[in-house]
């Protein structure tokens, strides 16, 4: 009898202490992976599960469940999986109901949530069955997948990603550590987790570049060719970037040409190729737009860019009669004209105590020695009083000041003689006579889309009206315009100086003026949720 009692106590307790140890290696791995969320879907009763959840109290984690009770018009994966500030840890059971950890899986896969902010723990007992259930289809390079697999006195990790099946990948299950009740988790794999994923196996990568491909040239050798670095520099940076990737990850390159020919696309001829899965990465970097992130993902910036319309503010060669009373304000030239009536006056006085009667004589060498005296000339009278000589010797004082003060501004208004530079603005330009043209490249159409207010006033008011026939030039045509002063044109100013410094002379290089349209930052790009975006990443 007491045997029986014994056996009975004992088969009572094994599946306590099986739940006991479960719980223990959860709370173990979600702690390692330090997430703040678990959202379980367990084959657990509610009161087991509520002794899964005291388990995290001390750790301050969040922890909720969707028992194996649930309905399964609730489980809306899209939702309670969600992530985006924080890492979420994910707990899922596969060794009760089938249709509900399919559902689950296959609701991963298609909201893309085996990526870095998901940390995934799989419980099985059968490590086989459950890599044939497993969609990789969706896993990354950054997957979080550890499936768990129980024995007699321990569990086995295993560790589980797929670089990325569409470019050829297999499922990669390496041995991650091991649980047991005495050590707790001891996980082998020590490396993290780029380093130890860095080997692409040669890999193909589907690179893009947006350029016009020479008829006797690859795209390679144009990417190589250095004698159009001024043209593609920007691109050929890109490439050498990622040729040193390659070395690094072991990867290949598959260069692909982007049509150029869409650049009327507002998104960009590059982003129409992500959104197509045409390829993976970009060699010819785009500005950092908000609106881009839903195509494509930033793995770093690159280059500061700018771009404007140059022209040239020609100097007159005529001298123009302003030019001389320009130094002068309109009141100083009224004060002096008063002065030279009020001298004029005082010389008068001073003259008849001179012992001068005749009056015309008198009036004569008043206005001659007032004019004299402010021009610099001399008198041709020498005045006898003390008083006399004070007032001649004051008045002279007073002209050298004025006329080398004039004589200084006139000389220099002179010498610069330059026309009145426009201010570094589109609506100036829109209201001015110029001539408009820009350079063909496919970042013009989204510059002149942005939803800056001078940057529309400017469409909508001057560039709109241009016909289509007369909008774009070649580089070259268009800058030898701007050299004869006839045009105002737009490029790119890493494409635009290398042409001037040897192209204009130094008198056009310094008459040159910008008014910017665009000033930015160009990013390496990958496709949106691209499997490699975090390994470039990688440092």
């Amino acid at each position: 009898m007491n045997r029986v009692c014994f056996l009975l106590l004992l088969t009572m307790q094994l599946p306590t202490t099986f739940c006991v140890n479960e719980n223990h290696i959860i709370r173990d791995y979600f702690a390692f992976r330090k997430v703040q969320r678990i959202m379980a879907f367990s084959c657990n009763t509610a009161d087991n599960d509520f002794i899964l959840a005291r388990t995290f109290s001390d750790m301050y984690v969040a922890y909720i469940s969707m028992l194996n009770s649930t309905n399964d018009s609730r489980l809306n994966i899209g939702k309670i999986l969600r992530a985006e500030y924080h890492p979420l840890g994910v707990f899922l059971d596969v060794r009760c109901d089938r249709k509900r950890y399919t559902t689950v899986l296959a609701s991963a896969a298609k909201y893309s949530m085996y990526d870095e902010m998901h940390k995934w723990l799989i419980l099985v007992s059968n490590l086989s069955y459950v890599l044939e259930i497993l969609n990789d289809d969706a896993f990354t390079l950054s997957t979080d997948v550890v499936i768990a697999v129980p024995s007699k006195s321990n569990y086995a990790l295993y560790d589980v990603y797929n670089p990325c099946k569409d470019r050829g990948g297999s499922m990669n299950v390496t041995y991650f550590g091991i649980w047991d009740a005495k050590t707790g988790l001891n996980i082998i794999l020590n490396q993290s987790k780029f380093e130890r994923r860095l080997n692409l196996h040669g890999m193909k990568l589907k690179v893009g570049v947006v350029i016009s491909l020479s008829e006797n040239m690859s795209l390679h050798d144009t990417m190589q060719e250095y004698n159009m670095k001024s043209k593609y520099g920007r691109s050929k940076y890109l490439y050498v970037l990622l040729q040193h990737l390659a070395d690094m990850f072991n990867f290949t390159i598959d260069i692909t040409q982007i049509n150029a020919q869409r650049r009327f696309d507002n998104s960009g001829p590059v982003f129409a190729a992500f959104r197509r899965k045409q390829i993976d990465l970009s060699t010819s970097p785009a500005t950092m737009k908000i609106e881009r992130l839903n195509n494509g993902d930033i793995i770093a910036p690159v280059w500061p860019i700018r771009s404007c319309f140059m022209f040239r503010t020609i100097s007159s060669t005529t001298i123009k009669p302003s030019q001389f009373l320009q130094p002068l304000s309109r009141k100083v030239w009224y004060v002096i004209l008063a002065m030279i009536a009020i001298v004029t006056a005082i010389l008068i006085i001073f003259l008849r105590l001179e012992n001068i009667r005749n009056p015309a004589e008198i009036y004569g060498l008043s206005v001659l020695l007032t004019v004299g005296a402010l021009s610099q000339q001399g008198s041709a009278f020498v005045p006898s009083r003390c008083a006399s000589r004070i007032a001649f010797l004051q008045i002279l004082l007073c002209s050298i000041v004025i006329l080398n003060y004039y004589s200084a501004s006139v000389v220099s208004n002179r010498l610069k003689n330059k026309a009145e530079k426009m201010n570094d603005s589109l609506i100036s330009l829109a209201h001015s006579n110029m001539k408009l043209a820009v350079e063909p490249t496919p970042y013009i159409r989204s510059f002149l889309q942005v939803p800056d207010k001078e940057v529309r006033y400017f469409y909508d008011h001057r560039w709109s009206k241009i016909p289509e026939s007369q909008k774009y030039l070649p580089l070259e045509e268009g800058f030898n315009r701007v050299a004869e002063g006839h045009l105002a044109y737009h490029s790119m100013i890493d494409s635009a100086y290398p042409y001037i410094e040897h192209s204009f002379n130094y008198r056009s290089i310094c008459e040159l003026t910008e008014v910017h349209l665009f000033r930015g930052i160009l990013a390496f790009y990958a496709r949106h949720r691209s499997p490699f975006t975090e390994l470039m990443k990688y440092d």
